[in-house]
This record gives C-alpha cells, sequence and structure tokens, in this order.
C-alpha cells in the first residue's frame, strides 16, 4: 500500500466528528413481529401442557422419551418467549460508548467494532423474491434490507425493514450505520490488505518461478557440460585405439 493510499484511510478527527457522542442508539424488533411470536409459544405452551395433564389424568405414563419430547417444547417455548422481551429493548443497536454494532441474533448477542463494520444494502432471499414475483406475492409490501457485515469474518448478518419497529426506524438504522462505515472505512481498508497480500503473494511466486528457471538452465548447462566431457573421453578412446 502506498503512503498516498495509507493517508487517505487514516481517520480524520473531523470525520470523527460527524458521528454521535458517549450514546446508544438502539433500534427494536417490530411490535407485530413481538406479539406473533408470543401468542405462538403461549400456544404451544398450552397445548404442550395440556397434552401432558391429559395422559397424566388418564393414568398414562408416556414413558421417559415422551416427556422429554414435553419437556424440549416447553423450553423453547419459553426461550423464544423471553427473548422477545430482549428485542423488544433492541434487535440492533449502534454503540458509540464502546464504539461497536450490536444486535441479537439467534438468542445471541453478537458486535461488531466499527473498526471493522460495513454496512451496505441488502436484498431478500431467492425464495421471498420468488414469492414477490408470483401471484400470491403480488399484494406484498416489499421490504428493504441492510447487511451489518465484520468484514474479518466469513458471516454476514441482514435486517429488514420488516424486522425493526417502524420504516423510519430502519432508515436511521441504515443512514447511521453507513455514515459509520464511511468514517472508519474497514471495507477499504479489508480490500487494501488483500491487495498487498495478492500483490506479496504475486511477488513469491515469481521469485519461485525465477528459481526454478535458474535451476533448470543450471542443470541444463551441466548436461551439456558433461555429454561434451564424455564426447571428448569418446574421441579420445578413438585417436588411442587408431593409433
Amino acid at each position: 500500500m502506498s503512503e498516498v493510499e495509507e493517508k487517505n484511510l487514516e481517520i480524520s478527527q473531523e470525520e470523527l466528528d460527524k458521528l454521535p457522542k458517549d450514546t446508544v442508539h438502539c433500534f427494536p424488533a417490530s411490535k407485530t413481529q413481538i406479539l406473533k411470536r408470543r401468542i405462538i409459544c403461549l400456544i404451544i405452551a398450552a397445548l404442550d401442557a395440556a397434552a401432558a395433564g391429559y395422559l397424566l389424568a388418564g393414568k398414562t405414563d408416556p414413558g421417559p422419551l415422551l416427556w422429554c419430547v414435553f419437556g424440549a417444547i416447553m423450553l423453547i417455548c419459553i426461550v423464544v418467549f423471553i427473548h422477545t422481551f430482549v428485542i423488544a429493548k433492541y434487535r440492533v443497536a449502534m454503540d458509540y460508548q464502546k464504539n461497536e454494532v450490536a444486535l441479537r441474533y439467534m438468542f445471541n448477542k453478537i458486535t461488531i467494532p466499527f473498526d471493522s463494520f460495513d454496512a451496505r444494502e441488502g436484498a431478500a432471499d431467492r425464495a421471498t423474491q420468488l414469492l414477490q414475483n408470483s401471484t400470491l406475492g403480488a399484494n406484498m409490501v416489499k421490504a428493504d434490507y441492510l447487511v451489518l457485515d465484520n468484514v474479518y469474518e466469513e458471516v454476514c448478518y441482514q435486517t429488514s425493514s420488516k424486522d425493526l419497529a417502524s420504516k423510519e426506524d430502519f432508515d436511521m438504522l441504515a443512514k447511521e450505520a453507513k455514515l459509520v462505515s464511511s468514517v472508519y472505512k474497514a471495507k477499504e481498508k479489508y480490500d487494501a490488505l488483500n491487495v498487498d497480500e495478492n500483490d506479496s503473494k504475486k511477488d513469491s511466486k515469481d521469485d519461485t518461478v525465477d528459481l526454478v528457471k535458474e535451476a533448470i538452465k543450471e542443470e541444463k548447462a551441466e548436461k551439456a557440460e558433461k555429454a561434451a566431457e564424455e564426447a571428448a573421453e569418446a574421441v579420445k578412446a578413438d585417436a588411442e585405439e587408431a593409433v
């Protein structure tokens, strides 16, 4: 990387001043999504408890395997139900105190440091696209998507306007995330590192090729010299026999 490129990738104080200071902006999950999950959890938990109660009332021992199934279903319902309260607080958060993006994904809290963070527009998955383009999905409201990426990891995360409490929240998140990306330039730095690494590999490969070529030349020269010596010895031997 040249000095000019390094200078362009440096984070200036002027750029940092564009970001909020010592605050956390939380973007909660969609209320509709939260309500649906709670209702589904309660219904499944009630059916699970009713099935277990029915078996007990009939003095039927379902056996340890079935008890494990009942217990697992109830446990999953409890975990999902509790998780709805967590994402009600925030599904994605821009933490300007710790300089990181925090998001809730599959019951886990994922954090991405600002200096590793990149945000860009996303797209619906293939199944959703096919549904939207079909007759059934003609009246579907199309969502906007935002990719939240740690450039130094293979996995990236995506959220949409349907996942968050409102379209305004999504637009605000997208604006802040893209601003952080433009200030910290994580993607540009990562790409520059890859270019340097590829150049280094190319130089190393070129050096290896040159060494191989040189070795081949030396080997050919040795063979030619040996052949010349053998030819000279043969001529000398023929001359001695002639005498």
